[in-house]
Order: structure tokens, then C-alpha cells, then sequence
């Protein structure tokens, strides 16, 4: 009776089980890797706020907002106006900006500039000296 319980599961009947076949399949989901991207999102008015974006991706909406942003952002979205944004950015990264009035200064390594996307009236981007 021994080796009846040591041979493999033929294919076939491995989900003859539906109950195990459900609890295995959260099992599987945890071991692939999922490569995510941190994302930050800030909304707010009249507001000065540090945030880190931990690398990734952050998105700001509103209006007349203060923010210094840290963590080598590979990505930088404003919509909104008037807002003072200083930020770290990644060697290879963008920065779009729908709206009007906002200045944003940005720092980056060495030599590298972000790609930009701007739409709106009296926006001002420069690097930070």
C-alpha cells in the first residue's frame, strides 16, 4: 500500500479535486514576480507637503501647492495651477504638465534632462541650481 501512495498524480487528475485546485491557485499567484512600480498621488490646495516617491511614478492634481519631492522620480504629472514643485528626478525620466502658472525646478544626475510634456499658459520648468 506504500507505493500506491508515493506515485505522482497522473496530469490529468491532478484537479479531479476542485477544492484543492482552488487553494493551490493563491499559492502559484504568490510566487510569480510581479515587477510594480511605486506610484504617489497628491491632491490638495494651498498645501506645502514633502513626499518621496520612492522611485516611481507621482502624479499631483490642484492648485497653489508647495511640494518637494524626493526619491528619484522617474515620472512627474501636474494638472492643475499655480503649484511650486521641487523635485529629484531619475537619469531617465518625463515630467508632463497640463495647466497653468506652475513652476517646477528638478534635479537630476549628471547631465540627464526628462523628457517634457507641457500644455497650458505661463508653466516655467528649469533645473534646480
Amino acid at each position: 500500500m506504500t507505493a500506491a501512495l508515493r506515485r505522482p498524480v497522473p496530469r490529468e487528475r491532478l484537479c479531479m479535486r476542485p477544492f484543492a485546485c482552488l487553494t493551490l491557485l493563491p499559492v502559484l499567484a504568490l510566487l510569480i514576480p510581479v515587477a510594480a512600480q511605486a506610484q504617489t498621488r497628491f491632491e490638495g490646495a494651498g498645501e506645502e507637503v514633502a513626499l518621496d516617491c520612492n522611485g516611481g511614478t507621482i502624479h499631483v492634481a490642484g492648485a497653489s501647492n508647495r511640494l518637494t519631492i524626493g526619491g528619484a522620480c522617474t515620472e512627474l504629472q501636474v494638472e492643475g495651477a499655480n503649484n511650486q514643485i521641487r523635485i529629484d528626478l531619475a537619469a531617465r525620466s518625463g515630467i508632463s504638465v497640463q495647466g497653468a502658472g506652475n513652476v517646477i525646478r528638478w534635479t537630476a544626475p549628471g547631465s540627464a534632462k526628462p523628457k517634457l510634456a507641457i500644455s497650458g499658459a505661463g508653466n516655467r520648468l528649469s533645473r534646480a541650481r
